[in-house]
Parts: C-alpha cells; structure tokens; sequence
C-alpha cells in the first residue's frame, strides 16, 4: 500500500502549481434528485488542466464516468463547482447556487456527478493518475454509513486535505439536510443551507495519523483471524532514527509495537472471534508524545454464527448478523450472472430465504429440488428483500424434492407479500400486460392482474428473455419477491406458464374426502383413479397452509391445523377439485 510520503512528496513537488481539495459534495432533492455538486478549493494556483474527476457507484470497486477538468482552467486561491442537473428540465444548479457566477463547470451530459448520495468521487493527476483527494471510503456503498450524504450534504472542516483516501474524521455530515427543500419545493436555496464558499485551508503542516481501515464498529466474518490496519501519516517523516519519530501501536491494550515503515499496513494474526481495539500514536525519536499528541484508533469485531434450525427462524435474525442454518432446505431457483456473482433461492417447510454467493467464491452447483443445508453467512437486506450472504459453501444432503408452489390469490400476495418472499408461489387464472412487448425483455416489469388486484411479475430469470408472451389467461409459478415495498414474482422459465383453461375444475370422478369434518386429525382422499394426488389446503382468507402428495386411501395427518373450516384443493393429473373441510 504505497500511499503516503511518496504521495506527499510529490505534493511538495507540486506545490508551487497548488493543490485541489474537494470541499464540498451534495445530493439535491428538487424533482430528478438535482442538482449534485461539488465544491473545490484552489489551493494555490492550480491548473486544472492536469486533474480528472473520478466516480465510483453503489457497492462496485472499480474507479470510472473520467470527467477532465480542464475547462476550469487556472484558478488560484478560489472556490470553483462541478454540478449535474441529471434529467431536470430547468437549471436547479442555478437556481439553487444563485451567488456562483464563475469557476462552474457543467457536467450534465457526463455521468461522473451521477450520484446518489452513498457513491465515490476524487480527483487524479490525469498523467500519472496519482489520487489527489477523495471523498468516501473506496468500494464501499454508502448507504447506512456515517459518510452518506442523500439529499443532503457533507462538508470537510476547515485546516485539513487534500487525503488521497478517505479521512472521515475530516467531514462533518448532513445527511438527509436538504430534503424538501430547494427553489423549486419550499423556495429554501441549497446554498443558503449549506454556507457554501466557507472552507479555510491549512496554514500549518501540522503532523496527522489517521487510520483508514478497518472502519470502526467494522465486522468481520467468523473464522477471520487475520485483519490488515492502514493508514495514513501526514507531514512526518517515519523511520528508525532519521526521521521525525516513528509509530507506536497496540491490539487491545497489549504490548507495545513500534513501525519504522509508513508505506506498508500492519498486520494483525491469530486474532479471536469478538471485539478488538488498535490504538496507535505517532512519537519522536526518543518514544516520546508530540506536542500535542498525535493519536488514531479503531475498534472492530469478529463476529461468531448464530445457529438456527428453520429458514423462519433465520429471517427472523438480525440484519448484519451472522448465521448457521442446520435444517434442510430445497431449491427452488438461481441463476449466475457475468459478474461472477449467484444467486439462488431455497425453502424450506417454514419459509424461503434467498442466497448470495459474491463473485470468485467456488461453491456447490445445486438443481432445482437438490436437498442442501449448512448455510453459513451473513443476513442482509437489498431493496427490502431479506438475503444470506454467504462466506462458507453448504452441504448437498443427496434428496431431491421438487417443492409444490402455494397458490395465493393477487390480493393475499400484495397484502401480505413478505410472508411468501423468497416461498414458490403460484397465481391462478391471471393475464399479463405485455406493455406492446410480444417477447418478454430481460429485467423487464409487467402487470399481472386477475381483473381486480395488479401484481408485477420482473423477468429476472436470464430463461424468460426472448420468450413469447401468453396473451391468455395463464396460472403463473415463480418465486415470490419485491422491490422497496413492492410485491413482485418471479417466473424461472417458460415452464412456470400453463393455460388456465386446460385444467378442469371439480372434476374428479369418484372423488371421496372422509371424514369431514375431521375429529382425529386424520383424513383420507380417494378416487376412481390410483394416480398421484396433490393436497393443498387453505384457510378462510386463502393463504395456504398445509400441502402434501398422497395416493388414494393414504392418510394426511392435519396435527399442525388449528380447528376451523378450510378449503382444501385436490389436484390429480390435469383435473381439480376444491371442497369445503371442517377441522374439529
């Protein structure tokens, strides 16, 4: 990791030509999320014909959307602004920003300034493409941390930067700060909220530590025993006796370390599961503190798994925590993408969870029904949809066990939709608004609806692209899912599509349901068929709460259902029948 006195050196050698240091960034709120901006400071006289800015977004790693600075010119000892009014049909730059009347470079029609308020930017040497100031921590979605900045804004206090990483103890935050107003929505200018215009640069070189990973309160997976510490030293010469000092540091109050080298991290071995503190300190040759002190610290943790038994008791855990599910579970989907990364769902008799295996992670290749279990990783929620990000691969049990999907009505799915996420599900007797389409488009959302409720139905599954859309009624499998709140199912493959119209219903000859009522909690299915018969019993608001598979006279234990009356569903062949039963 060399990003510390050779880049300050080369900021020495470039003093004379300034410096730019990122002063400002926000995300607006008026109609669009406009406008984004950021404030840089002309520290010195700085030809911004040698910088580019940078953006990187959401959770990706890799640095992009190259916008040259050049037309900002020469500008010494002065603020200048980079702003984006994305699709807005009026300038909310100018509206909002109604005092900057010079040093504005629009970048609209670019994508770097595309932000979102938990994304990246810097500011590179375009020759060289050496960081010169950076705001956000490198690879890290913002969003939940400190440093967020959705319509809202941060600034960086006065007399630190530039930091070619992230030094978060040099911003102050405002997350959330410019929600609802603006010109346009409350008349409030952005300008006035943020003070823009007000940042004072260092006079004083003063020496500074700073470590930049781990974040504090980070988690590491279980089973970590090694974790990496960087940093960052500002303005003093580290060595052994012919520099300014050297560092001194300690792991949970341990023994002193002492580091002669600031361009290699530390490395941390043989660390256990729970929580540890880094404490270091810069100090002069002799051991001695600075005056004042110079100091940085971090405290982290190594989290251990919480077993659970059932898919219903995992996403009852806690989002960032880690877990070890021991049932067996059957999947019912997944796919892999051109990323690397793979996805997959399973269910088991309780509920459906969906499963994250990150890019370069070699797992086992399930099919669909293929019993597993062992699930160890880490509950996260993406876009209100409960996932287990896996850090250990699973067991294969060697059953295979097709699941039979629960037929659930459109409104039954829209009002309760989170206790079928990531569950098999079937609508029955539903039409598709193909929106002019005659081909289904990949990650495409259309209306299903049974002439009263509307329900999307997302193309997610890579099979569904290109295939011709059913223009009649159809009863739609997939697995259930949404988006933010948003009810939605997802279909695997064209097999998940049958005509609603060719299956007759209450007709199975010689069809018998005895006893019912049910006293014993016993009852038996016969017909004048020997075929295969799948049960599916539902209750008075039509949620599915019981199904199994059983042959003619074989008994169907209803020990898990409460006394009431139901509605059970016999499916033989390509006959249905639905009768009233009495559980007593």
């Amino acid at each position: 990791m060399k990003k510390f006195y050779l880049f300050f050196a080369l900021l020495m050698s470039l003093a004379s030509f300034g410096q730019p240091i990122i002063t400002m960034i926000a995300d607006g709120d008026e109609s669009g999320g406009v406008p984004a901006v950021l404030e840089i400071y002309a520290k010195g006289s700085v030809d911004f014909t040698q910088y580019t800015l940078q953006n990187q977004t959401n959770n990706n790693t890799t640095w992009g959307a190259d916008f040259d600075l050049s037309p900002l010119g020469t500008v010494t000892d002065d603020f200048v602004y980079v702003y984006s009014n994305k699709n807005a049909t009026t300038d909310a730059f100018a509206a909002n920003y109604p005092s900057v009347t010079a040093n504005a470079l629009d970048a609209t029609s670019a994508s770097v300034l595309n932000i979102n308020g938990d994304d990246r930017v810097r500011i590179i040497e375009t020759s060289t493409s050496t960081v010169i100031d950076a705001y956000g921590e490198d690879g890290i979605d913002g969003s939940g941390s400190n440093w967020e900045y959705k319509d809202g804004y941060a600034k960086r206090l006065n007399g630190t930067g530039p930091d070619p990483v992230f030094i978060e103890a040099n911003w102050e935050f405002h997350n959330g700060a410019l929600d609802t107003h603006g010109a346009v929505q409350d008349g409030t200018l952005y300008e006035d909220i943020i003070g823009i215009g007000t940042y004072t640069p260092p006079t004083v070189a003063n020496p500074g530590l700073a470590i930049t990973a781990p974040t504090n309160n980070q988690v590491f997976a279980p089973n970590t025993t090694d974790v990496t510490v960087e940093f960052v030293v500002q303005n003093f010469n580290v060595a052994n006796g012919t520099g300014d000092g050297y560092i001194t540091y300690t792991v949970d109050n341990g023994s002193s370390n002492n580091v002669y080298d600031a361009n290699n991290p530390i490395q941390l071995t043989g660390l256990a599961a729970g929580s540890h503190t880094v404490d270091m300190e810069l100090v002069d040759n002799s051991g001695a503190s600075l005056n004042p002190p110079v100091t940085a610290s971090v405290t982290f943790s190594i989290a251990t798994y919480t077993q659970v038994a059932t898919l219903a008791d995992l996403r009852a855990g806690t989002v960032g925590d880690y877990y070890h599910y021991t049932g067996e579970a059957y999947v019912i989907g997944g796919q892999a993408y051109t990323s690397g990364n793979v996805t997959g769902y399973a269910q088991d008799a309780t509920a459906g969870i969906m499963a994250f295996v990150p890019a370069g992670t070699s797992m086992n290749q399930p099919n669909d029904g293929d019993g597993v279990t062992d699930f160890k990783g880490k509950l996260v929620d993406y876009h209100g949809v409960l996932e287990i990000e896996l850090t250990e691969d699973y067991t294969m049990t060697g059953n295979n066990v097709p699941q039979t999907p629960q037929v659930v009505s459109l409104a039954d799915y829209n009002a309760n939709h989170d206790d079928y996420e990531s569950e098999l599900i079937k609508f029955e007797n539903v039409t598709i608004d193909a929106n002019g389409d005659t081909e289904f488009q990949h990650n495409y959302n259309y209306d299903v609806t049974d002439g009263n409720e509307t329900v999307i139905l997302r193309t997610y599954f890579n099979d569904l692209t290109g295939e011709t859309i059913p223009t009649n009624a159809v009863n739609i499998t997939g697995i259930g899912s949404e988006y933010n709140g948003h009810a939605q199912i997802f279909p695997r493959d064209m097999n998940d599509f049958e005509d609603a119209n060719a299956i007759s219903v209450n007709n199975i000859d010689g069809l018998q349901i005895y006893p019912n009522p049910v006293i014993n909690k016993q009852v038996f299915v016969s017909s004048d068929s020997n075929d295969t018969k799948q049960i599916i019993i539902y209750d008075v608001l039509g949620k599915a709460v019981y199904q199994t598979e059983v042959n003619n006279n074989q008994a169907i234990n209803l020990d898990q259902i409460k006394a009431g009356i139901y509605m059970m569903k016999i499916i033989e062949n390509d006959h249905v029948a639905i009768q009233k039963l009495i559980v007593k």
